[in-house]
């Protein structure tokens, strides 16, 4: 019976264990807003778990090569919303500046024929020059969370693939 005992507590603590890991840049007590595995980094959106702060991280192997947060900036939101409906799916974008540069994190569905295709990724602006459009590896997607405690700016554009 004390096997079992321990057994049963070992069972739990690592189901405890794998359910509290963190998702991609993300630490432990936030949750996932946006994750996106790139070829030669990881780039994440995460959000305190009291949904005061967004934190945007990009890094490889857990190292921080960069990182914005709305707490460094309590005046202003630094984070902006948008989104389109499509018929039979959509298009939405966190939006985000960091010195000339501005940063759209998407993900897109589009209605075909063999069914829906979806993408996900971040364009990078350099001023009014879209430099970048870096695809995700992996399932990405923006939480649905997003659409509620995100700052909401009115959509436009921004050529995803």
């Amino acid at each position: 019976m004390k096997k079992l005992k321990i057994i049963i507590t070992l069972i739990v603590n690592l189901t405890i264990a794998i359910a509290a890991h963190a998702e991609g840049m993300c630490k432990l007590g936030e949750l996932t807003i946006f994750n996106c595995e790139l070829p030669k980094s990881t780039s994440s959106l995460c959000q305190s778990t009291d949904r005061s702060a967004l934190t945007y991280r990009n890094g490889v192997g857990g190292k921080i090569r960069f990182e914005l947060s709305s707490n460094d900036n309590k005046s202003a939101p630094v984070f902006y919303f948008s989104n389109i409906p499509y018929s039979g799916g959509g298009e939405a974008h966190v939006r985000f500046s960091n010195q000339e540069y501005t940063y759209y994190l998407y993900d897109k569905t589009i209605k075909s024929d063999e069914g829906p295709t979806f993408s996900a990724g971040i364009v990078i602006y350099k001023k009014q020059d879209k430099i970048s459009n870096l695809v995700c590896g992996n399932d990405a997607s923006i939480h649905e969370s997003a659409y509620q405690s995100i700052t909401r700016e009115t959509y436009h554009s921004i050529g995803a693939k």
